[in-house]
């Protein structure tokens, strides 16, 4: 009889992977099928069919192995999930660090990969990581509230903290390199490097009144300086050891493409010039053309 009920639903499958049909369940409607499923003698194709269906909608865990130029960020971008699903899934305190040959495990959607633990409860998570009961239910295709301590649960859209911001200070978990920069502006963050509303955001923005000056973090020459559409009027520096810095936004420029510069040098004034809100600097630090976290650099 077993054996029967595994043929007619491996035949339901084939049939489900060929057409794509899909059905809207709630966590009602699975009770309801799994608790048939328990008590029946018999069981329907059609009921076959519904079950395999279900089981059909979960969720994919991706499983990727790590290769030598890959980035977190370039991770994240390639298959369409958040940089916090990636770290968060995979416990990576650092996200500018992974090793070639590490096996990362992350949800195919913007989320968390969590691995559940002796005690755990599916009302208690989804409080936890703000997202409804159900949504986690069904995107797992659970059969029951029971959590088995060990596996892995897929939370859709949960409620991840910045990796890029660890604790209460901003750079807390950042791992620090020693540039020698100084603060190109003395003033508050506003925005840090990473995601922003949907697309990356490469360097961070510091807030100060318009004119006030903007100095270089070391000394360097001026490889650009002028209009550049959505920066505005912006300057970059190239520094020794193939780090340069970019500086956006500005009012007024004060140097020019060839200069030379020093340490502390005014080498432009704030303003909200290109796509800004307000008065502020954009500031970016690439190391041999690559983006890297402004905060790693910076004392």
């Amino acid at each position: 009889m077993r054996k029967f009920i595994l043929s007619i639903m491996a035949s339901v499958l084939l049939v489900l992977l060929v057409t794509g049909t899909a059905a809207a369940f709630s966590v009602e409607d699975v009770k309801a099928m799994t608790t048939e499923l328990a008590e029946s003698e018999y069981y329907s194709p059609e009921l076959c069919m519904r079950y395999l269906e279900y089981k059909q909608q979960r969720v994919e865990v991706i499983s990727y192995t790590v290769v030598k130029g890959d980035t977190l960020i370039g991770i994240s971008g390639e298959f369409g999930v958040s940089l916090a699903t990636i770290c968060e899934s995979n416990d990576i305190e650092n996200p500018n660090y992974i090793k070639i040959g590490q096996q990362l495990q992350f949800p195919e959607v913007s989320g968390l990969l969590y691995t559940v633990l002796q005690g755990d409860e599916l009302v208690a998570l989804s409080e936890k990581y703000q997202v409804d009961y159900e949504v986690i239910w069904l995107a797992n295709s659970l059969d029951s509230e029971a959590l088995t301590p060990g596996t892995k649960l897929v939370i859709p859209g949960a409620e991840l903290p910045n990796p890029m911001l660890r604790g209460t200070s901003v750079s807390r978990g950042i791992a620090k390199v020693n540039s020698g920069f100084i603060w190109p502006l003395q003033g508050r963050l506003s925005s840090t490097y990473g995601m922003r509303k949907g697309s990356f955001h490469w360097g961070i923005d510091i807030t100060g009144r318009r004119g006030t000056p903007i100095r270089a973090v070391a000394a360097g020459q001026v490889i650009s300086a002028g209009w550049s559409g959505t920066y505005g009027y912006r300057v970059q520096v190239q520094h020794k050891s193939g780090i340069s810095t970019l500086y956006a936004h500005a009012s007024k420029l004060n140097v020019a493409k060839g200069d030379q510069v020093s340490q502390g040098d005014i080498i432009a004034y704030v303003g909200s010039t290109g796509k800004s809100s307000g008065p502020h600097l954009h500031f970016e630090v690439r190391v041999n053309g690559r983006h890297v976290n402004p905060l790693s650099r910076l004392p």
